[in-house]
């Protein structure tokens, strides 16, 4: 036995061991790029538009995410589990980079922004996690998600859902703290920390930090929104990484990477798997410059999604937006309109919508049922195929109902407010690898 120690000892050929690959600050600023890499937002944009009212299916499609246009939800469909994998890959990295991060000068600004960035992305994988397999989302519900501090292997329970939003404030409170003042967009930043507050906040129904937050980004990070002949730009990578317009932190893209268009065309032979749905076009009048952004045709003069086409160095390839200025004004007028703070709300959607029509009527100042109408639809119009509408009927309360010349080939045509399915199934693989694990009601 002692003849085999040295045997024994050897590191693995094809792997470095942490203590190997990490020796410098550098090495720990490098390493990083491992972190961004397992990010990915494609899973829940493909579920929130396949499941939501604002695609209809094509009659190309051959069988692409179908069942989740119907709301044939099981916990063994794949795009559920692909995102759940994903969003604690990311977490994961995050943690084993923060305790690698601790051999390191506490002091040293690059280490300090390592982990600020790090805790950032497991406040927002986190977040995500919390909205997509969550219930309720106010905080109230003991069936929240396991919130991974450390890299280790387990079988960690579901915490209540105050304790997930306590973690995730704390993560982000730290990270802000942490974070240098420098902002490039492809990369974790103050600004978008502040952001994700926000976001987090309206879903908790926080309505002071919500516009705590908001303001923040508004008002004081320098921040402008694209303008009406900046919309399309916006779409196309156009802007520089340092540049303060619309996008507050997203994941850049390059060729041969899964891409976004990808849920709805095909790239290799362009036909398509879901179009636009014509109850979303009808929202947008014809002088809103986001019609010809979101919306096109192919060469057949077939209705296409065009708002992640591409940007040029491949089919479908464009940046994932993450967190950008629109949602800021959004989730401050929505907080707003909660609190009975019209006046308020009316400045910031009529601000918005000047932004992205040539000749904006102005939102009328109603009572709140009416002004969250207005909200709900300029919510709509402006964040269509970013991962958020399925998620937004459902804490607003309301159900699915496609028009007849949006059904005509699913199967799935009403989905009822407070249905079991406007909740994602735990996925099956972490079932049977967690005995502690509860599944959401509906799935079991």
């Amino acid at each position: 036995m002692v003849a085999c120690d040295s045997y024994l000892e050897l590191n693995p050929k094809d792997s470095i061991i942490d203590e190997d690959a990490f020796k410098s600050i550098e090495d720990v600023q490098e390493g990083m790029i491992g972190v961004y890499a397992t990010l990915n937002t494609q899973a829940m944009v493909a579920i929130s538009s396949r499941a939501s009212d604002d695609v209809r299916l094509s009659e190309q499609n051959r069988g692409q995410g179908i069942a989740n246009h119907n709301w044939e939800f099981t916990s063994s469909n794949g795009e559920f589990y692909t995102m759940w994998m994903y969003m604690y890959h990311a977490i994961d990295r995050a943690n084993r980079m923060i305790e690698i991060s601790k051999a390191f000068d506490a002091e040293d600004v690059r280490i300090k922004q390592v982990i600020g960035e790090c805790l950032f992305i497991r406040a927002y994988c986190h977040s995500e996690l919390l909205r997509g397999y969550c219930d309720n989302l106010n905080g109230d519900s003991d069936l929240g998600i396991p919130y991974m501090k450390q890299s280790q292997i387990g079988q960690p329970q579901r915490a209540n859902q105050a304790a997930i939003y306590a973690d995730i404030h704390a993560d982000l409170a730290e990270a802000i703290n942490l974070m240098s003042g420098d902002f490039v967009s492809n990369t974790a930043n103050k600004i978008a920390a502040h952001a994700l507050r926000a976001r987090v906040a309206i879903y908790q129904q926080n309505y002071d930090l919500a516009i705590e937050a908001a303001s923040e980004v508004i008002d004081n990070s320098g921040f402008t929104l694209a303008d009406t002949s900046e919309v399309n730009d916006v779409w196309n990578d156009v802007f520089e990484l340092d540049e303060k317009i619309e996008v507050l932190f997203k994941r850049s893209r390059v060729e041969n990477e899964s891409a976004l268009g990808n849920i709805y065309i095909d790239p290799a032979n362009g036909e398509i798997y879901f179009s636009p749905s014509h109850d979303l076009m009808n929202q947008y009048t014809n002088d809103d410059y986001r019609k010809d952004a979101y919306f096109g045709l192919n060469s057949q003069g077939n209705d296409v999604v065009a708002k992640h086409d591409g940007k040029g160095v491949g089919p479908n390839i464009v940046d994932e937006k993450i967190l950008r200025l629109s949602e800021q004004y959004l989730i401050r007028a929505e907080a707003y309109i909660m609190k009975n703070m019209m006046t308020e709300a009316k400045q910031d959607l009529d601000l918005l919508r000047k932004c992205r029509i040539e000749n904006p009527v102005p939102v009328p100042i109603g009572d709140q049922t009416a002004m969250m109408k207005a909200l709900q639809d300029e919510r709509r119009r402006e964040m269509p195929y970013e991962g958020h509408r399925f998620i937004d009927l459902r804490r607003w309360g309301q159900g699915i109902k496609r028009l007849p010349e949006d059904s005509e080939l699913a199967s799935g045509v009403e989905l009822p407010a407070g249905d079991y399915r406007f909740i994602f199934p735990i996925p099956q693989n972490e079932m049977f690898a967690n005995d502690n694990m509860v599944q959401n009601k509906g799935y079991n």
